[in-house]
């Protein structure tokens, strides 16, 4: 079974079909199961307003991008920001050196490794979260 740790950068690849799309497309139909964070669906609601609404001043395909947003979304078990998530940070300094999202993210990421008896996939395009994810010894994109 392949288990996923979805990030935004991942996620939004899929909506905003950039030049990673084929590679994650990939991915994504091999995944038996995908976890993320609550802080997934703010990230890419905000991600997806600002390119379609702000940047394109396009309502209709604003609205198709959300709509298939909330419909990825619903596919993806979430994690709240909590104390335990804190407690990891707290326990890791490797996660100290990331930007404070990402550092909730990949703190997350570890809780759901932690729980889980195979290796969780760090599904994300970001260099700095890749990097610190293979420090910790777990599987990257």
């Amino acid at each position: 079974m392949n288990v996923g740790y979805i990030d935004s950068s991942f996620l939004l690849s899929l909506i905003f079909e950039d030049n990673n799309y084929d590679k994650t497309i990939e991915i994504w139909n091999k995944l038996d199961i995908t976890l993320g964070s609550v802080l997934l669906e703010i990230e890419c609601m905000i991600n997806v307003y600002k390119y379609f609404m702000l940047y394109l001043g396009d309502k209709k395909l604003y609205r198709e991008k959300k709509r298939e947003l909330k419909e990825l979304l619903s596919s993806i078990n979430r994690k709240t920001v909590d104390e335990e998530i804190v407690l990891e940070i707290q326990n890791h300094d490797k996660l100290k050196r990331l930007k404070s999202l990402d550092s909730i993210h990949l703190a997350t990421a570890n809780i759901f490794n932690k729980l889980i008896n195979q290796k969780l996939l760090i599904c994300s395009y970001d260099k700095n979260m890749i990097k610190i994810a293979r420090e910790m010894g777990m599987s990257v994109i």
